[in-house]
C-alpha cells in the first residue's frame, strides 16, 4: 500500500517476541535498531552455494507500444457516472475527479517518458528461481530490482510490497538507501522484486489452488538465495507482510530484522468485549474502534478479490478507467497522500498491463481476517512503523497499535521511540 508523504506520527515499535505466534525518516529506523542486531558478519554467499541453474540477466522495460496505445483508446471511451448530492467520498471518488484521470490520461500521460525514466533511474533484472515446492511446483519468473552500494559494509535488504503497487513503491528512498547522504548511517543493497502477477513479473502459471504465503516466502528466499545474501533486512508492507510472516518463520536463521508498516494486532474477542463494555483505555477505545471501521465498512475490496477475483476482474479488465477508480479509492481510504495523475496512472498501468486477475488473486491466496497472525511465535527482531494521517474517513484515524495494546497481548518490546 502507498503511504502518505505527510507523516503525522512515526512510531518505530522494536519486538522481541510476536505473542500471535517511505520517506527520509526510515534511514532513521536503520540508526535505532541495527547496531544490536548486526550480531553476525555479513557476507554473500559462496558461489558454490547459489543456483547453478538460474542466473538473473539484465532487464529493460519495454511494453508493446500498441498495447499502451489500445489501453489510451479504451480510456478515451469511458463512460462515466453522474455525481449525485452526498458527502465527499460517501459512496466513492467524485465522478468528476476520475473523469479528470481519464482527459489527462488520453491527452497528456507520456509513458514513453516515464518507462525511459524507469529504465534510467534502476538496475533492472529477469530472473527465474525453482518450484518453490508445497502447493505449487513450477518454476517462477521475476523482474526485480537490485541497486549494491559501494559501501564494503553495505546491509542487503528485501523490499516486498502489497497491492495496490509494484517494486516502484520504494523508488523516491532506494537512492538514498544505497548512498547516503551521511556516511555515519547505514548502506544497503536494495532488492525490490515484483510479486508475480504486478508490475514486470508474470503471474504464476501453473495450478494456484491452495498456494499461501508458504510458496511466496520460499519464492522470494530463493532469490535472496540466488542473489548470494545468506542473511538480509526485511522490509513489508500490506500484502506483502502476510509474505513476511511466512520469511520470519520459515527462514529465521537468516532475517536480521524483520521492518514493516503494516502489523496488525487485531482485536480479540475479549478485547471488544471489554470495548462494549467501556473498559478499554482511550488508546485502547480509539484504536478498535478504527480497526472495526475499517474491516466492517472500508474492506470490502479485500472480500471480493479473496472470494471471486475473476468475477469483478471482468469488469476492471474491461475499463482502464474503472480500475483507476477501484485503486485510488482504495488508495485514498488509508492514507493522506495526495496523488499526482502521473502517479496514480503508471501505478494502475502497471497494474493492468499482466491483467488485474492476475494481482487481485492473490488476495485469494494471502488475505484473510488471520492473515497477519504467523504461522507459529517467532523470534526475529520485528520494527512497526506507524504512519497517521487519513484525509476522507476520519473514523479510520487512530489505527495504529498503541504500545499498550500490544503489551497486554505478550509483545515483548526492545525500543520503543517515536520520531
Amino acid at each position: 500500500m502507498n503511504h502518505g508523504h505527510r507523516v503525522l506520527s512515526f512510531v518505530l515499535y522494536t519486538i522481541n517476541m510476536v505473542h500471535f505466534g517511505q520517506s527520509s525518516a526510515l534511514l532513521s529506523v536503520w540508526a535505532l535498531t541495527l547496531p544490536s542486531l548486526l550480531a553476525a558478519p555479513l557476507h554473500a554467499m559462496p558461489l558454490s552455494k547459489r543456483s547453478p541453474t538460474y542466473q538473473p540477466r539484465p532487464y529493460t522495460v519495454n511494453i508493446d507500444p500498441l498495447v499502451i496505445e489500445e489501453i489510451r483508446t479504451k480510456v478515451s471511451t469511458f463512460r462515466s457516472s453522474p455525481d449525485i448530492n452526498t458527502p465527499p467520498w460517501f459512496d466513492g471518488p467524485a465522478a468528476s475527479e476520475i473523469a479528470s484521470f481519464a482527459e489527462y490520461w488520453v491527452d497528456e500521460y507520456d509513458w514513453p517518458a516515464t518507462q525511459a525514466s524507469i529504465n534510467a533511474n534502476f538496475s533492472h533484472f529477469y530472473t527465474t528461481v525453482p518450484p518453490p515446492g508445497g502447493h505449487y511446483n513450477e518454476s517462477v519468473d521475476l523482474h526485480f530490482i537490485h541497486e549494491r552500494s559501494e559501501r564494503e559494509d553495505a546491509i542487503p535488504i528485501l523490499f516486498i510490497h502489497g497491492w495496490p503497487s509494484t517494486s516502484l513503491e520504494w523508488q523516491n528512498i532506494i537512492p538514498g538507501l544505497v548512498k547516503p547522504d551521511n556516511s555515519s548511517q547505514p548502506a544497503f543493497h536494495v532488492v525490490a522484486p515484483d510479486i508475480p502477477g504486478f508490475g514486470f513479473s508474470p503471474a504464476l502459471t501453473g495450478s494456484r489452488s491452495n498456494v499461501s504465503r508458504t510458496e511466496y516466502a520460499d519464492i522470494f528466499a530463493s532469490l535472496m538465495q540466488q542473489l548470494g545474501y545468506d542473511r538480509f533486512i526485511l522490509y513489508s508492507t500490506d500484502l506483502g507482510t502476510v509474505v513476511a510472516l511466512g520469511l520470519v518463520v520459515d527462514y529465521k536463521e537468516r532475517i536480521i530484522n524483520h521492518v514493516t508498516d503494516f502489523y496488525i494486532a487485531l482485536p480479540t474477542d475479549a478485547d471488544q468485549e471489554r470495548f462494549q463494555a467501556n473498559q478499554t483505555s482511550p488508546e485502547e477505545t480509539k484504536y478498535i474502534s478504527a480497526s472495526n471501521a475499517f474491516f466492517n465498512k472500508h474492506s470490502g475490496y479485500s472480500d471480493i478479490h479473496s472470494t471471486y477475483p475473476l468475477t469483478i476482474a471482468y469488469a476492471l479488465n474491461d475499463s482502464p478507467v474503472g480500475f483507476l477508480a477501484w485503486v485510488y479509492h482504495i488508495s485514498q481510504s488509508v492514507n493522506d497522500r495526495q496523488y499526482t495523475a502521473d502517479d496514480l496512472i503508471t501505478i494502475v498501468l502497471l497494474l493492468y498491463v499482466h491483467g488485474v486477475y492476475n494481482n487481485i488473486r492473490s488476495y485469494k491466496e494471502l488475505f484473510s481476517h488471520t492473515a497477519f497472525i504467523p504461522d507459529e511465535k517467532y523470534t526475529v527482531p520485528t520494527s512497526v512503523l506507524q504512519f497517521g494521517g487519513y484525509t476522507h474517513y476520519p473514523e479510520l484515524d487512530g489505527w495504529a497499535t498503541p504500545v499498550s495494546y500490544m503489551s497486554r497481548h505478550g509483545f515483548e518490546f526492545l525500543t520503543n521511540n517515536i520520531v
